[in-house]
C-alpha cells in the first residue's frame, strides 16, 4: 500500500495564501460543504485533513469542540497559529488508525481531503468506530466526473498532476481518481446511510466576482459533497 503524499509540505504557504479567497475554496467548496452541517454548538468535531486550518476555524467560531489531523507539518504549523489554544491540532495520517477511542467524536468533517487516500475501505471503518452511535460525516472531494484525461473511468487510479498559480514553478499533487461506485461503496460498507449526495452550482456572485471559474464551475464538475450518518448496521 503507497505511503501518504506529502506534496502540500513544499507549498503549505503560499496554498493557504491562495486559497482563502479564491473561487474554488473560498467561494464555492466552503459554502457548499458547511450548508450540509447543522448546528454545531458542543459537537465533538473532527476535522479529517484540516490543512491551514480555515475550516477548522470557523468550525471553532460555530461553537463545536475541535480536534484538527493532518500530515503536512507545514500545514499543522500554520493551522495552530490560526487556531485558538482550545482547539487540538495533531499529526495523523487518515490512511491508518486513528489515535482516538470509539465514539470520540459526534461530527467527522473532510474538506478536499480523502481522494489522497489510497484504499477507502479502512478509513470509512475507522471513521466508523470514532463516531458516537448516529454520528454523523461530511466530505467533499474531487468529483468522479472531474476532467482528468482518463482513459478508463471505471478504476481507482493514482493520478500525478501538475498545478500552477503557487509560485514561479509548477507543483506536483498527486491523488487518486475514483468512479462514483468507489466512493460509495466503501462508505455503505462501514455501515453509513447516506442522507444527501451534492452537486452545487455556483452561486450568483460567482459569475460577477469570476467569471472565467463560473464558466468552468458551470461546464465542468469539480467537487462531490456528502452527508452520512453512522448506523448500527454493518455490511461484512
Amino acid at each position: 500500500m503507497p505511503g501518504p503524499f506529502r506534496d502540500y509540505d513544499a507549498f503549505a504557504v503560499a496554498y493557504a495564501e491562495r486559497t482563502q479567497s479564491n473561487a474554488y475554496n473560498a467561494h464555492y467548496e466552503r459554502p457548499a460543504i458547511r450548508a450540509l452541517l447543522g448546528p454545531l454548538a458542543g459537537l465533538r468535531v473532527l476535522d479529517a485533513g484540516c490543512a491551514a486550518g480555515e475550516h477548522a476555524l470557523w468550525l471553532f467560531e460555530q461553537g463545536a469542540i475541535v480536534t484538527a489531523i493532518d500530515i503536512s507539518e507545514p500545514m499543522l504549523h500554520l493551522a495552530r497559529t490560526r487556531l485558538d489554544p482550545g482547539a487540538v491540532v495533531l499529526a495523523a495520517d487518515i490512511g491508518q488508525p486513528l489515535p482516538f477511542a470509539d465514539a470520540s467524536f459526534d461530527l467527522i468533517f473532510s474538506s478536499l481531503t480523502l481522494h489522497y487516500v489510497a484504499d477507502w475501505e479502512p478509513m470509512f471503518s475507522e471513521f466508523a468506530r470514532v463516531l458516537t452511535p448516529g454520528g454523523t460525516v461530511v466530505f467533499s472531494t474531487h468529483h468522479p466526473g472531474m476532467d482528468l484525461g482518463l482513459t478508463d473511468y471505471f478504476t481507482v487510479r493514482e493520478i500525478d498532476d501538475r498545478w500552477g498559480g503557487f509560485g514561479a514553478d509548477e507543483v506536483r499533487v498527486r491523488f487518486y481518481h475514483r468512479p462514483l461506485h468507489a466512493i460509495m461503496s466503501p462508505l455503505l460498507n462501514a455501515g453509513f446511510r447516506i442522507e444527501t449526495i451534492s452537486e452545487p452550482e455556483p452561486d450568483a456572485e460567482l459569475a460577477t466576482r469570476d467569471p472565467d471559474a463560473d464558466r468552468v464551475l458551470r461546464t465542468k464538475p469539480f467537487f462531490l459533497f456528502v452527508r452520512a450518518t453512522k448506523t448500527t448496521d454493518r455490511v461484512e
